[in-house]
């Protein structure tokens, strides 16, 4: 009999299941929180200190909790992970976005962040980005429902550009913050 409560998570269940979720890109990331919370409560290895093997279970069951919510709650991740569960994963390595209005706007967006000298220029560069990304979400949702599985992993490798190029101003602007601390 497993020492884990009667209504213990399947560790084979997709992320969605184990949070109780509708295999879905829409979902209300601000309610994982709750779940992933109580979820973690159950299973916390302080919990099953008395039995080692289950300690172990404990910690594995965490970890694929943490890496539930952490997949869930990001929409690239979870646009990554939707595919991947239906079979259509993303191969970063050898496939690339061939899209060339994307990619001739993309370097015009890595040119303004190259050329930005100000905190205010590099906002306003994110919001840009942002809304370029809120977009490519949405036609994401487009493009799994229908399912269009070419379209729909062009449009994640897409998202996954403008993340990182939001990573990039975001550090732009921490270091442009960080020298005028220093003044």
């Amino acid at each position: 009999m497993s020492p884990f409560p009667e209504s213990r998570v399947d560790s084979s269940e997709n992320y969605f299941a184990l949070f109780g979720l509708p295999v879905a890109y829409g979902l209300d990331a601000q309610a994982l929180s709750p779940v992933w919370r109580q979820l973690q409560q159950q299973y916390h290895p302080d919990r099953f200190s008395h039995d080692e093997q289950a300690q172990q279970q404990a910690v594995l069951m965490s970890s694929r909790i943490n890496s539930a919510h952490d997949t869930l709650r990001d929409p690239v991740r979870r646009a990554r992970y939707l595919l991947e569960l239906a079979g259509f994963g993303i191969d970063n390595e050898s496939t690339t976005v061939s899209d060339t209005d994307f990619l001739m706007a993309q370097m015009d967006l890595r040119e303004q962040l190259d050329e930005a000298d100000s905190i205010e220029g590099l906002e306003g560069l994110r919001d840009e980005v942002g809304q370029w990304q809120a977009s490519l979400q949405r036609e994401f949702a487009i493009d799994y429902a229908e399912p269009d599985w070419s379209e729909a992993q062009d449009t994640v490798r897409k998202m996954q550009f403008m993340q990182r190029l939001l990573s990039e101003i975001d550090r732009h602007i921490e270091r442009l913050e960080d020298e005028q601390d220093l003044y």
